[in-house]
């Protein structure tokens, strides 16, 4: 009988958006490159303060985790190649493919879809393909207003928050490709240092506020972030999907517009010891009810809810935005 190991996530804060975007992202990458690991994780609600648990299948270390994850996180890069166009002299990811024009976005989306089914299941080649397709899903380029179809409409896109112009697939190419084992473990298991300049996600309170508490550009500067976090962190943004809904596009788990707004996600328990894995977590992200309090417990088996607010000081100047840490709320299901 297989015995399964269970690993405390210390580095990971409950409020701090781009740690729950590494959980998932962590959870993504094990998927692809252990599968057989069968990965959970869950909030320790029961012992301060609160952290994930990572739970595997089989007796796993800490420097197996950040190997199979960081061999995760390479499929994901080759996934990324076809968008980051066109290159610098030095070789560097400048643009994106995915915020360029609609017909370029139709083209490679039915280019995915196309590759994707022409692969044999689970094979190497149909992963980096959906990714592609999961990329494209969560770009979110291309939306029209319905009542205007020659005018773009407003739309969020986890590819553009919080930094609006940053060229997400560009700078997660590079990161993604100096970002090591030794990134990996210490973002899961230690308290972050921010101690790597260069391409940031921007999503945890600390680093983003630079960002909006100033009237001029700092991205002359540079920025610091957790390696392995912002890694890990660019995997986890594809959960959040763009979605149709009756009159307009939404984000999954986001409300709000460009210039201020809230995203909601989930904290859950360890439903029974054993944990969940990213599909029901992202059913959890999709069950999210925006309208009324009172339609939270649509969250199923989530215990309660963190929520970072996202804004923009003056948009007129610019759209360096910034995450406030999250506030935690316990849900009180009958």
């Amino acid at each position: 009988m297989t015995v399964g190991s269970s690993h405390r996530l210390e580095g990971l804060e409950p409020d701090n958006l781009l740690a729950f975007l590494a959980l998932l992202g962590l959870l993504r990458a094990l998927e692809i490159a252990r599968p057989e690991w069968c990965p959970r994780a869950y909030w320790d609600l029961q012992n301060a303060p609160i952290r994930p648990v990572l739970t595997t299948g089989h007796q796993t270390t800490y420097e197996e985790i950040g190997i199979a994850a960081l061999n995760g996180l390479a499929i994901l890069r080759k996934a990324l190649w076809p968008f980051s166009w066109p290159r610098s002299k030095d070789g560097s990811a400048k643009k994106t493919a995915l915020f360029s024009k609609a017909s370029r976005q139709q083209a490679l989306a039915k280019r995915c879809v196309l590759a994707a089914n022409r692969c044999r299941l689970g094979a190497a080649d149909h992963l980096v393909w959906q990714l592609r397709c999961d990329l494209i899903s969560a770009s979110g380029a291309g939306v029209r207003d319905r009542k205007n179809p020659k005018k773009k409409n407003s739309y969020i896109t986890p590819l553009k928050l919080p930094s609006g112009q940053m060229t997400f697939i560009g700078a997660q190419y590079d990161l993604l490709g100096k970002c090591k084992e030794h990134d990996i473990i210490k973002c899961l298991f230690n308290t972050w240092s921010y101690d790597y300049k260069g391409n940031s996600l921007r999503f945890s309170p600390d680093e983003a506020r630079r960002y909006a508490y100033r009237g001029a550009d700092p991205s002359p500067e540079g920025s610091r972030t957790e390696l392995g976090a912002s890694a890990l962190g660019s995997f986890g943004l594809l959960a959040f999907t763009i979605c149709e809904r009756v009159d307009s596009w939404e984000m999954i788990a986001y409300r709000g517009t460009r210039s201020e707004g809230s995203i909601i996600i989930p904290i859950w328990g360890d439903n029974a010891g054993s944990g969940t894995s990213r599909h029901g977590i992202d059913a959890m992200l999709r069950a999210i009810e925006h309208e009324s309090r009172g339609k939270y417990s649509a969250c199923n088996f989530s215990t309660m809810l963190s929520t970072a607010r996202r804004y923009v000081l003056d948009p007129t100047q610019g759209d360096y935005g910034n995450i406030s840490r999250a506030l935690l709320s316990r849900l009180d299901h009958e």
